[in-house]
């Protein structure tokens, strides 16, 4: 019998795509997560933070693979749609807070660019938003310069003109530049943005009912930046922030996970790691895709898309000699 491994499965929108004003957002249609929920138990253990701790520690020897899932950006269908899906099946699920979408009603600029392509399109939105940082001084080498196999690792679920332009606006604008434009082209063609924050993002007093159904909690930053391209005081106060807004706002944990924006490799490092340690959180996900086994580190935990998960569990199949 080969060595049981865990598979950390990662959401973000999950929601009725076709009826809702944004139906080209990527993300996974509700009833799929119904009957993905129903599927995962027949090919994984379910895995809650405190076993898939145990079992990397080398304390809990499952019969089975485990499946632990796990749930980005505290989105506000999490709450009112996943959590009782996954109470209803007895499933734990560890959600990841943007601290400051619930503290201060702010739409992060990564969603902002999410909502804004869903609703003008790609090539109409990508246009209006290149037009607005040239005025303001945008010096067009930098764009130049994307390594084209970089870009599409960090977003290989996206075409490769997508991925550039998403690595661009991720990792490589100025913020401040990219912050002015993204948010006056989400004011002028979408709304106002507390207004929107308060319909896209959990409240504090949901994520505690959430805690109550047997949820998990975890921090995902408090602005949601790539937090290896900051310097050490912007480092320290992001999350120093985000770990100070979860333990006043939240129910205790024995365990308090987080997940590093973006996540792939590149978004993290030595010395975001040495803080979160520092502040107290136990372990942390990348986006980097495979399974994990004991001993390995846990600053690292790997974690595989949503829509690939169960595929992933399959065996190769052996071909005919």
């Amino acid at each position: 019998m080969s060595q049981p491994q865990l598979y950390v499965s990662t959401y973000h929108y999950v929601r009725d795509l076709p009826r809702t004003r944004f139906r080209r957002i990527k993300g996974m249609l509700l009833d799929d997560f119904c009957q993905q929920v129903k599927s995962l138990p027949d090919a994984f253990e379910m895995a809650t933070v405190n076993s898939a701790l145990e079992f990397l520690n080398g304390t809990y020897h499952p019969r089975r693979d485990l499946c632990l899932m796990t749930f980005d950006d505290g989105l506000k269908e999490h709450y009112a749609d996943v959590t009782p899906i996954l109470e209803d099946n007895g499933i734990q699920g560890v959600f990841f807070l943007i601290t400051s979408c619930l503290e201060e009603h702010r739409v992060v600029p990564v969603h902002m660019n999410h909502f804004l392509t869903a609703g003008l399109g790609f090539e109409r939105y990508r246009a209006m938003f290149m037009e607005v940082i040239k005025t303001s001084g945008f010096d067009e080498q930098l764009e130049m310069q994307i390594d084209s196999a970089v870009s599409q690792h960090t977003y290989p679920l996206d075409t490769l003109e997508v991925a550039r332009f998403k690595y661009l606006f991720n990792f490589v604008l100025p913020p401040s530049c990219r912050d002015e434009a993204v948010r006056a082209l989400f004011v002028k063609c979408i709304g106002g943005e507390h207004e929107f924050a308060a319909d896209l993002y959990l409240s504090w007093s949901q994520a505690r009912e959430m805690q109550q159904a047997g949820m998990a909690m975890g921090g995902h930053s408090n602005e949601h930046r790539p937090l290896a391209t900051l310097g050490d005081e912007e480092l320290k106060q992001d999350l120093t922030t985000c770990w100070d807004l979860i333990q006043r706002n939240l129910a205790s944990q024995s365990q308090w996970p987080f997940s590093y924006p973006y996540g792939k490799a590149d978004s993290f490092n030595g010395s975001v790691i040495k803080v979160l340690r520092q502040l107290g959180f136990h372990f942390s996900l990348c986006t980097e895709s495979g399974i994990n086994l004991p001993g390995m580190d846990l600053f690292a935990i790997r974690r595989l898309d949503c829509k690939q998960i169960l595929a992933a569990s399959q065996p190769e199949p052996v071909m005919p000699q």
